[in-house]
């Protein structure tokens, strides 16, 4: 980890004595002209005193699979494909040329169904037992402070970033919401087991990442490296219940924690095809791992999670104030970890609110 901030930070120091334009765009250009700015010409951060609101919304099937072994599972095929449903909200502001300041959260609903089970108990009784994890709620909030390169390239461009996601979402499971369907046959009913999920962390975690961009005309490369760990270890509660004559009880129990570290990596190439209309195709490599949870006083290692996304999509400037980019995130391999199918949808905002 060392050596790799080392070369990062000499990287940067290399790149500062190559040859450049020191004058940024955004102090010869009027509004007009910042914010028609195409892809290929666009810095990585906003420009001074521009303000900018993205709202998305992802939709993803889960009907797709890694086990540990990097196999491929067809989840429809045992009745457990779902849904999920994700609104986005980041709102960003230019500082400087060079400085920004973001922050965002997002709201999350998915319901992941597990294999219907059937049981013959001693009394002649036939159970069908239905268990649903259903996840939903506002996420952390995360503030990011980026900085790029204090001069403009035409060619180049190098970031960094750093963030907290704040613990200011609920994290605590709410009470589970089981039931039990009676037919009208004697003996045989079905019981629902519905376990109610938050989507907080719980604790701080911080982020890291650093970004560049080589353009060449029409087109451009651009990679990103983003790392996330937890600050500390948490504490949380686990629910469980027991059923007497067909009626739940509830009672939960405290347990520790300690996130998974998260290392994400884009890659990507563009095309800005006219001065309004911009394509892109993007890899995804997403690793997870390091963490443990607690279950009966044992910590237990997390599985080691892996997945590689080919993610194509395009960019759409409808005036100079709104934009709209649409993509799809197509899984090709991964390790114990869910592959969804995705589209995400996101209208931008953008405006200098005290500039004239």
């Amino acid at each position: 980890m060392k050596s790799k901030i080392v070369l990062a930070m000499l990287m940067f120091f290399l790149i500062c004595f190559l040859p450049a334009n020191s004058q940024t765009d955004s102090k010869t250009g009027d509004n007009y002209t910042l914010l028609t700015m195409p892809y290929n010409k666009r810095p990585l951060t906003l420009y001074k005193g521009q303000f900018q609101v993205n709202a998305g919304y992802e939709f993803a099937v889960r009907i797709h699979s890694f086990d540990s072994d990097g196999n491929l599972k067809v989840l429809k095929d045992n009745g457990t494909a779902s849904v999920f449903h994700n609104f986005c909200l980041k709102i960003k502001f230019g500082i400087t040329d060079f400085l920004e300041f973001a922050a965002e959260t997002n709201y999350l609903k998915k319901g992941i169904r597990s294999v219907t089970m059937q049981y013959l108990s001693s009394s002649t009784e036939s159970i069908t037992v239905n268990t649903v994890n259903e996840t939903r709620g506002l996420g952390d909030l995360l503030l990011i402070t980026s900085l790029r390169l204090p001069i403009s390239y035409k060619w180049f461009d190098f970031g960094i970033k750093g963030g907290l996601f704040l613990p200011t979402a609920k994290y605590k499971p709410s009470r589970p919401t089981h039931t039990i369907t009676e037919t009208t046959v004697p003996n045989i009913f079905e019981i629902n087991y519905h376990f109610n999920n938050t989507n907080g962390f719980g604790v701080p975690v911080y982020l890291l990442s650093s970004a560049v961009k080589f353009t060449l005309s029409k087109f451009s490369l651009e990679s990103d490296f983003t790392f996330r760990k937890p600050v500390k270890e948490g504490e949380n509660i686990r629910w469980d219940q027991v059923m007497t004559n067909k009626t739940f009880t509830y009672f939960n129990q405290p347990y520790k924690y300690l996130l998974n570290r998260v290392i994400d990596i884009n890659a990507s190439i563009h095309f800005q095809a006219t001065g309004w209309f911009n394509i892109q195709l993007n890899s995804n490599y997403y690793r997870s791992g390091g963490g443990w949870t607690e279950y009966w006083g044992d910590k237990y290692r997390n599985p080691d999670e892996q997945l590689f996304s080919l993610e194509p999509g395009f960019e759409i400037r409808m005036s100079p104030a709104f934009t709209v980019y649409e993509f799809a995130s197509i899984p090709l391999s991964g390790k114990n970890i869910d592959a969804p199918f995705c589209m995400l949808f996101t209208v931008t905002y953008n405006l200098f609110p005290f500039k004239k």
